[in-house]
């Protein structure tokens, strides 16, 4: 089942990334708060599909049609939620494994190596953020989802993220996991990190969450 979740999540990345217009923002945006480089161990490297709906969805409306389908819909969803912009920050080990990234995605669920995977999705306000992470779930990936894996969970403060927070961290054979999904002010972070050992790990959560302000 954590699998199946990972796959989820990269499904998903079609659909993270700035949206329509808006006013300039007064605090942090999706971008500022996403996994940067300094987060993560070296031997990391940020992938070029990083970054906004717009290039994701040009790169992807060739490389992948499905993809770019699923993605559009599933960004219109996120914005009737009360999404605004959101960003995506891709990180692996290799740029030809970034380059596989950007065509038909293969079973990133079951790799070995090690692969950063982050969604920051930015609300109109607290309360559509709070009910992103508590009722509705956005881009398929939920609190709910991640219990239901079948795999140890911690939940609101005990993960140091915030009260709206869960983190499962597991190793299956030869690969580990740290998946978390929080809700802080109009920010909501869903983040996988596989294949780095735990403490690293929980710092490139902290790290984001310290920077939204």
């Amino acid at each position: 089942m954590t699998r199946a979740l990972i796959a989820a999540l990269i499904a998903a990345m079609s659909v993270v990334a700035c949206g329509g217009p808006s006013s300039t923002p007064l605090g942090p945006t999706a971008a500022d708060v996403a996994v940067q480089p300094g987060d993560l161990p070296s031997g990391t490297a940020k992938c070029n599909i990083s970054g906004d709906i717009d290039s994701f969805l040009s790169k992807e409306k060739t490389a992948d049609p499905s993809t770019y389908q699923s993605t559009k819909t599933e960004w219109d969803d996120a914005r009737s939620k009360g999404a605004t912009s959101a960003f995506v920050a891709i990180y692996t080990d290799s740029a030809t494994r970034c380059d596989a990234i950007k065509g038909k995605t293969p079973d990133l669920g079951a790799a070995t190596y090690k692969l950063v995977v982050n969604f920051v999705i930015q609300f109109k306000d607290e309360a559509s953020a709070a009910k992103g992470y508590t009722t509705e779930g956005v881009f398929n990936i939920s609190a709910s989802g991640l219990k239901s894996s079948g795999q140890p969970v911690v939940e609101g403060a005990k993960t140091g993220l915030s009260a709206n927070s869960i983190v499962l961290n597991t190793a299956i054979a030869n690969q580990t996991y740290f998946i978390a999904v929080w809700q802080k002010k109009v920010f909501m972070v869903i983040l996988a990190v596989l294949n780095i050992d735990a403490t690293a790990a929980k710092k490139v959560a902290s790290s984001e969450n310290d920077r939204i302000k």
